[in-house]
């Protein structure tokens, strides 16, 4: 009788078995996935790693639009002032009071030495000056800022309007109404008129005496 054909060897029946369509893996597709996987995942941490200042940042660029409005301020002839002097150059005071009143303010009481018996006082300064003022006196200060430019603002308890300038080591000289009137048309800033603003005889301290340390 004749043999029946020999089978084929194991060793390449489990090959062929082995790389057969049915079983390649689909690596690109698998590369893929994990490629887009790993782009959403830095996607969404540098979303959740932006810091709450930053994300506050965007909208702060617009200016507000009612910081634009020009505000009032009152007239120079309804602020009562006083000018005081710190520091040992004889006349400052007197002339810097002399030419407010020119431009308007009131001034009833004589240019004097800074001391303790004024309101807000912390002895000599080191800067242009201090305006010094109580509750009634804001506006009357941040007008007279544009005149004393790099003036210190501070707030006392006095319990009138009237508003001291106490000149400083810095101190030069008032600015120009001309100055003044560019600076506040430049802020937006208009002046008004006040009704009962007070109608006293104000004193240019021309013939004031000075005292010794020369106000």
């Amino acid at each position: 009788m004749t043999s029946p054909p020999s089978a084929p060897s194991g060793g390449s029946g489990a090959s062929g078995s082995a790389n057969g369509p049915g079983s390649r893996r689909p690596l690109p597709a698998l590369v893929f996935l994990l490629a887009l996987t790993l782009l959403a995942a830095l996607v969404w941490w540098r979303v959740l790693a932006r810091s709450p200042e930053d994300a506050a940042a965007g909208p702060s660029c617009t200016p507000s639009t009612s910081a634009a409005q020009p505000k009032d301020l009152p007239e120079q002839e309804a602020i009562t002032v006083t000018v005081l002097n710190s520091t040992k150059r004889q006349g400052i005071a007197t002339k810097a009071q002399r030419t407010l009143v020119h431009d308007g303010f009131q001034a009833p009481a004589s240019a004097a030495n800074d001391s303790k018996a004024y309101p807000g006082y912390s002895g000599k300064i080191t800067g242009v000056a201090e305006i010094r003022y109580g509750p009634d006196g804001s506006q009357g200060a941040q007008l007279l800022q544009y005149y004393f430019p790099g003036a210190k603002l501070v707030t006392t308890d006095a319990k009138d309007s009237t508003v001291l300038i106490s000149l400083g080591a810095k101190y030069k000289k008032v600015a120009s109404q001309q100055d003044v009137t560019a600076a506040l048309k430049a802020d937006g800033i208009k002046l008004i008129a006040v009704a009962g603003a007070p109608d006293v005889e104000t004193s240019t301290s021309t013939c004031s005496t000075p005292s010794p340390s020369g106000s």
